[in-house]
């Protein structure tokens, strides 16, 4: 069987989010310093803003993965290491979007019991070897995550990689049509 080789696709929402917001922001901040003179302000939202964007890119940069498929098994490598699955060992894949698919863990871990870190440990898990940011956590209350998942590229769709044993992986490749058909072609072939 030929090896087939996918990589991650690179998003950069919460960045996108931090330029959108931050230059409205600065300029009401820049409005403050002029009509009282008070530089604190402005200097701090200033601040406030670096952060943010060093956050951003932090969440959006920070994981590439690479999915191989061959001689009958799926390796999957990201930075930390790589985890094997035996092809015999997938259920299916299939695509889901970042909003569904954070659904989807929320709902299986509460169904399942998991509370505190190991629910903690299983979202990772979960999401080890996707670099699109899901918003399973927020340091905005939520805000930015759904303003985030009404931006018309964060509903590109994420595949949902199911293992037998009940584990789920979610993986977020640049053609995702591409590795859920290889994905089923080899887990189900056509007779």
């Amino acid at each position: 069987m030929a090896s087939k080789s996918f990589q991650t696709r690179r998003s950069w929402h919460n960045t996108q989010l931090v330029l959108l917001v931050t230059p409205p922001v600065l300029l009401v901040m820049v409005l403050v310093f002029a009509a009282t003179g008070k530089a604190d302000p402005l200097v701090w939202s200033g601040g406030v803003a670096l952060a943010a964007l060093l956050v951003a890119l932090l969440r959006d940069g920070s994981n590439r993965s690479v999915y191989r498929m061959q001689d009958g098994r799926m390796i999957l490598s990201d930075r930390k290491g790589s985890f094997e699955v035996r092809l015999q060992e997938i259920s299916d894949a299939s695509l889901i979007d970042r909003a569904a698919a954070r659904d989807y863990i929320r709902a299986k871990l509460r169904e399942q019991g998991f509370t505190g870190s190991d629910r903690r440990d299983r979202q990772r898990a979960f999401t080890r070897f996707c670099s699109v940011d899901i918003g399973l956590t927020s340091f905005t209350l939520g805000l930015g995550r759904s303003m985030i998942d009404r931006m018309p590229d964060a509903r590109r769709d994420l595949v949902l990689l199911r293992l037998k044993g009940g584990e789920d992986l979610l993986l977020s490749p640049q053609y995702n049509q591409d590795l859920v058909a290889a994905v089923n072609r080899m887990v189900h072939p056509i007779s």
